[in-house]
This record gives structure tokens, C-alpha cells and sequence, in this order.
């Protein structure tokens, strides 16, 4: 009995901790702790690179609304990476060709990340960006980043996503998340390093980029090695990649699963440097940040599974109203989740019913990985 109740009540602790408690401490570190960054115009020369399987439906527009960014031309290079398309994707890059872009096709299916380490070894840039073939970037996205590469402590920098909601029930709860998330990450990009990048656009000094695993998220590992060679990762709000939210539970559910596949294979890697190299405060954050959030779904598993035992006893009023209210947080949450099935979205209802989504993913995606599934190769969510 007393066990039971010192588990669940730990893990309760560690559910409010995640939820609320770093959230807050980050906010508060980014009023007490803002660090200044020497943001100035420069040009240096960019290589501006395009993760690409299977994109016919978008590359052509992806490239002319590459090409008519604000940077001068002379000094952008542009390389699709094509992780073994098997549509006119690599015909439509090299229609582009006259106009300098480059295609850069990595054959094997390894995986977004090998084409993208695959490609980075033909870059000549002195500073990578990497986009997704379906994100458009507002004009001044380019200049927006490498501004901040003036000040010699930055190393990477994460633009913004501005997805387009719907009206249903993912859109409306992913809409939440991301207006808690991008808070978090501002937060931290002010008061140090923000723990992960977007795939969908960010910039990384040429010099500190390392190839990573091809089972790994070069999202999260982009921003592990800028920490460990000694430079900071920005979050620039100006430079902006435009999206399509997922608008599926399913679309949802698979993208959870990647993301819980990615995350346990990552973490003996993520760990191991950031202990070898001493950076324990950064370590705290990606424990505080992702870890937490990613194993979420262990803590309410021990609460519920604890309080459901403390709740049979039958002699406790309070262990006993706890469980009902779990209970009816995981029915609405499901309620929410049918609503999806109409395409309703109500806030509230949403909130929770995409808070059941990916705690569910990201727990399938953990086991999955622990019994030796890797998920390298990728096909892009629409």
C-alpha cells in the first residue's frame, strides 16, 4: 500500500513537472537569464538544402519560391536532396538546372538524414539550411537567419512553422501544442539553447555540422552537437516556413510513432556527449524538455495503473475521486478523439483528445524501438 502510493505520487509529480513546472522555470530563466545576440546583416555564401522523396506534387514550386528569396543569387546554392524518388521529382530538379540547382539523388532508402548527410558533402556553403520540399519560406527567411550568425557564439538557428489550421479536432489540438511549444522554445532560445530544431527550416554553421546516424532526428541531433562544439541554437521568430498542419488522427498517430521510434534511439547517443563534454545544464533541459515529454506516457500509465490499485482498497475517499477524475480525463479525451471521425473540433475537446494522441504514439513508438524497430527511411505526411 504505502508503495503504491509513494509511485503515484511520484509520478504524479513528474506529470505536473512536465506539463507545468519546466514550462514556467523556462519562462521565468528567460526574464532573469537573456542573453543578447549580435544580430547584423551579412551575405555569406549559403547552402540552401531540400529534403525531398517522392514531392512531383510540390518541388517545381518549392525551387521558384527558393529561387525568389531575398539573397543574392551569386551566393545561394540549392540542392535538392532526394532520398531515392521514384517519381518525376529528380526530372523536375533538373529542369531547374540552368538556373544553378542541383540535384543531389542518394540511392539505398537509408532515410532522410543519410541523404541529407549524403548531400551535405557536395554543399559549399559556410551555412546549411535545411527545408522540407512542402515548407515556403516568407522572403526574408534567409536573411532572417544568417543575421544571426554575425555573433561568433551562435551555431545553429530554427526558424519559425506557421502551419494552416482546419477546423477539425487535430488541427484545433495541435494548434495549442504548438502555441505552448514555440513559447517554451523561445524561452529557452532567450535565456541559452533551445533543445531541438525544425526539420522544415533552420541554419547551421558548415564547420560544426556532423553527420549523424541514419536512425537518428537531425532536428534534435543538429542542435546536441552546436551545444557540444561550444555555440548556441537560436530560435528565430522573423524567418518563417510556411505548413500544412495534419489533419488526420492517423496522420497524427504515424507521426507520434516516428517521433517515439527517433527519440529512445537518440537518447544513449544524446546522453553520452552531453555528459563526456560537461554541458549539465543543457542536460537538464533536455531531460526537463524531451526526455520527460517523450517517456510522458510512463508516468501516466504508473499513475493510473497506482491509483487504480490505491482505489480498489475502497478505504480512501481521495484516492478514490482521483481515479474517477482520470477517468473521465481519458473519456473525454476519447470523446474528443470521435469527434475527429466527423471532422468537429472543439477546443477544450481537441486540446485533450491530441494530448491522448501522442502520448499513445509516442508509447508504441517507445516499445516498438526497444524490441528493435528503427524507422530510417520516411515518407512525408500530407
Amino acid at each position: 500500500m504505502l508503495a503504491l502510493e509513494i509511485i503515484f505520487w511520484i509520478a504524479v509529480g513528474l506529470i505536473v513537472y512536465t506539463l507545468f513546472i519546466y514550462p514556467l522555470l523556462a519562462l521565468l530563466l528567460a526574464v532573469i537569464i537573456r542573453k543578447k545576440v549580435d544580430k547584423q546583416p551579412i551575405e555569406p555564401k549559403v547552402s540552401f538544402i531540400i529534403a525531398a522523396y517522392n514531392e512531383e506534387d510540390v518541388i517545381a514550386e518549392k525551387i521558384q519560391q527558393t529561387l525568389e528569396l531575398d539573397y543574392p543569387a551569386e551566393k545561394l546554392e540549392i540542392i535538392v536532396a532526394s532520398d531515392g524518388s521514384t517519381d518525376r521529382t529528380d526530372e523536375i530538379v533538373q529542369s531547374f538546372a540552368d538556373r544553378g540547382v542541383k540535384l543531389s539523388r542518394v540511392e539505398g532508402r537509408l532515410g532522410k538524414t543519410h541523404a541529407l548527410n549524403e548531400t551535405v558533402n557536395v554543399a559549399t556553403g559556410d551555412i546549411l539550411i535545411f527545408s522540407d520540399a512542402t515548407g515556403m519560406y516568407n522572403r526574408q527567411a534567409i536573411r532572417e537567419l544568417v543575421a544571426n550568425f554575425n555573433d561568433p557564439t551562435v551555431g545553429c538557428v530554427t526558424g519559425r512553422v506557421a502551419y494552416t489550421y482546419g477546423k477539425d479536432t487535430i488541427s484545433v489540438g495541435f494548434r495549442g501544442y504548438q502555441n505552448i511549444a514555440v513559447a517554451i522554445r523561445r524561452a529557452e532560445s532567450d535565456f541559452g539553447s533551445q533543445t531541438t530544431v525544425s526539420g522544415s527550416i533552420h541554419a547551421i554553421r558548415s564547420e560544426i555540422y556532423k553527420p549523424a546516424h541514419p536512425d537518428f532526428s537531425s532536428d534534435a541531433i543538429d542542435a546536441i552537437n552546436t551545444v557540444v562544439a561550444g555555440y548556441r541554437v537560436l530560435y528565430e521568430n522573423n524567418a518563417v516556413s510556411q505548413e500544412e498542419s495534419r489533419t488526420t488522427a492517423r496522420d497524427e498517430f504515424r507521426c507520434r510513432i516516428r517521433i517515439g521510434i527517433h527519440a529512445t534511439t537518440m537518447i544513449p547517443y544524446i546522453l553520452s556527449q552531453l555528459i563526456r563534454h560537461m554541458k549539465f545544464g543543457y542536460l537538464f533541459q533536455m531531460i526537463s524538455h524531451k526526455f520527460m515529454r517523450w517517456y510522458l506516457w510512463l508516468f501516466l500509465l504508473g499513475a493510473f495503473s497506482c491509483n487504480l490499485a490505491l482505489a480498489l482498497q475502497g478505504d480512501s475517499f481521495l484516492y478514490l475521486t482521483l481515479f474517477r477524475l482520470q477517468v473521465a480525463f481519458y473519456a473525454t479525451a476519447i470523446f474528443g478523439l470521435l469527434l475527429s471521425r466527423w471532422g468537429i473540433g472543439i477546443p477544450l475537446l481537441s486540446t485533450l483528445a491530441f494530448f491522448l494522441l501522442g502520448v499513445s504514439g509516442s508509447c508504441i513508438g517507445s516499445l516498438q524501438c526497444i524490441t528493435g524497430k528503427r524507422m530510417a527511411t520516411w515518407e512525408p505526411v500530407r
